[in-house]
């Protein structure tokens, strides 16, 4: 399916002929309208209701489109053909975006409801919105970056990135909103990244924002550094739960006002390679009056939530919002390197099953929240 941004988002109506014998849906009561609009799941469905005609319009703002979750960019697509596609896992649909075209661009991460864009010569990069054309320049990178992860508050947006070591596996952190003129060093930020030869880069594991503060895990040492966003330095360092099992791979997650560290272990048998899990509350406690230092506590369930795990970090949705999607579950995707490509899978933690779901063969491995506004 093609959803062409600058087309389907312009004011635009379909002709308001009437059509002997067939009900003028234009003269539906206007309070139902906005009724009918929140039981639209599918994105594209909810553009063509907008543009039924002008009453439905002004009835419909962008912001009233159900709760969407994360579309997957296809690993074929690019800026260097001209259009990026997308799987929903939402609608099982496949969407393809026409964009500027741009031998030099790629994208290099998400930021929720933006990708993360680079050109590979000029290192000028900016955070993107693929269905809006909404575009905000970043402060030009000295540096390659392999990660970048967002904080988006009610009035700012920060975008923190690693860089990729170059003779040693330490890296630290850099910080920037949109208008900022130069990336900030965050002090004391110095963390431990491990070299991924399938893709041939360093990668720095566990991140997430919440309440303005960012939470980054050192991959080596396996403590979580909490950093504040205002001051642009680390206040805590997180030591890691014990025991905790080798070899996981890290992720964490800003869940409804929890963070989460949940690591992700491969299981091998005789006949098929699997995953588990095990999940871990971030928990500030007292102890005879006074604060205690944040500790990492197991959980054996997330209740109605289900989590995405993207590339480097997470998200949370409440099951309630997505009726067909099962409660107290984990959705990811993993790189399938004798296909030399990506599949999609569900965990669940209440019966710990695996489950392969169907996804397109060129299943990238970027998660992007998608939004209208």
């Amino acid at each position: 399916m093609v959803l062409c941004a600058t087309l389907c988002l312009k004011d635009q109506t379909f002709s308001d002929r009437k059509r002997s014998g067939k009900p003028d849906w234009s003269d539906l009561p206007p309070e139902l309208i906005p009724l009918i609009s929140q039981k639209i799941v599918d994105i594209s469905d909810f553009v063509r209701f907008r543009v039924v005609c002008k009453r439905w319009r002004s009835a419909v703002q962008f912001s009233d489109l159900a709760p969407q979750l994360p579309w997957i960019i296809d690993g074929f697509a690019s800026f260097k053909k001209g259009y990026l596609r997308f799987y929903s896992i939402l609608s099982g649909k496949t969407y393809t975006i026409n964009v500027p075209q741009s031998t030099d661009k790629s994208v290099r991460g998400s930021a929720y409801n933006y990708l993360l864009n680079c050109n590979s010569q000029t290192l000028e990069c900016s955070i993107f919105n693929p269905l809006t054309m909404e575009e905000f320049s970043l402060p030009q990178a000295k540096f390659q970056f392999p990660s970048c992860v967002p904080y988006l508050g009610q009035s700012s947006r920060y975008v923190v990135m690693s860089k990729s070591p170059l003779t040693e596996d330490c890296t630290p952190l850099f910080l920037c909103q949109p208008g900022d003129y130069k990336w900030t060093r965050i002090n004391g930020s110095l963390i431990q990244s491990r070299y991924r030869k399938e893709r041939g880069e360093f990668l720095n594991s566990g991140f997430t924002f919440y309440d303005g503060r960012c939470y980054a895990t050192d991959l080596k040492t396996g403590s979580t550094k909490v950093i504040d966003l205002v001051t642009r330095t680390m206040i805590y360092v997180v030591p890691p739960p014990e025991p905790e099992l080798p070899g996981g791979f890290v992720y964490l997650v800003a869940s409804f006002g929890d963070i989460l560290r949940v690591c992700h272990y491969k299981k091998y048998s005789e006949e098929t390679l699997g995953y588990y899990f095990r999940i871990y509350r971030l928990e500030f406690g007292h102890r005879d009056g006074n604060a205690m230092d944040p500790c990492w506590v197991e959980i054996d369930n997330i209740s109605n939530q289900f989590l995405f795990l993207h590339d480097i970090h997470g998200c949370a949705f409440r099951a309630e919002d997505f009726p067909r999607f099962v409660a107290n579950g984990i959705y990811f995707s993993k790189a399938n390197l004798m296909k030399n490509t990506f599949e999609l899978f569900r965990y669940g933690l209440k019966e710990p099953k695996l489950e392969v779901l169907p996804a397109p063969v060129t299943l990238g491995h970027v998660w992007f929240v998608p939004s209208l506004c």
